[in-house]
């Protein structure tokens, strides 16, 4: 299905505004269709490829900034990932309050038969740009998001 710039309001802040928000739920839409036959979700994905591809050991305040996720949310996330056999919590030796999360080796072997074809769709999705008009679209969406930020 192709897409031209349809002029749908007459404010062209919405309009730009509206374009973004198709987008996201056009690639909620794609991750879903991807997610519905493997084991884990998109959410549960996001999740070990943060662990994946961490410096060290994450806690779950870590994974919730980086996700932007809701700590309850979170823990429900981990915890369907730990009876999965993913990952696994550890305490912290720095402080016993936190738990350190890592990825198990069933957990690593999902990640090594998904993250191939995932990055294939995500290849596919974001062709349609030069390199250049990638950097500059994630620019863009840092603005945005800084103009989020700001609205609060």
């Amino acid at each position: 299905m192709g897409f031209n710039k349809v002029n749908h309001f007459d404010d062209s802040l919405h309009e730009a505004l509206m374009s973004v928000w198709w987008s996201g739920i056009l690639l909620k839409r794609q991750a879903r269709r991807f997610f519905r036959d493997r084991i884990a979700s998109e959410s549960q994905f996001n999740v070990m490829m943060l662990l994946k591809y961490a410096e060290k050991p994450l806690s779950q305040q870590n994974l919730s900034e980086r996700l932007l996720v809701d700590k309850s949310n979170l823990t429900g996330l981990i915890d369907s990932l730990e009876k999965l056999g993913f990952v696994k919590r550890r305490k912290s030796p720095d402080d016993r309050r936190f738990y350190r999360l890592t990825l198990t080796g069933k957990g690593a072997a999902f990640l090594n038969e998904v993250e191939g074809p995932y990055r294939e769709l995500v290849h596919k999705i974001m062709s349609v740009y030069s390199p250049s008009e990638m950097e500059h679209l994630t620019e863009l969406m840092v603005r945005l998001q800084s103009g989020l930020e700001d609205a609060k």
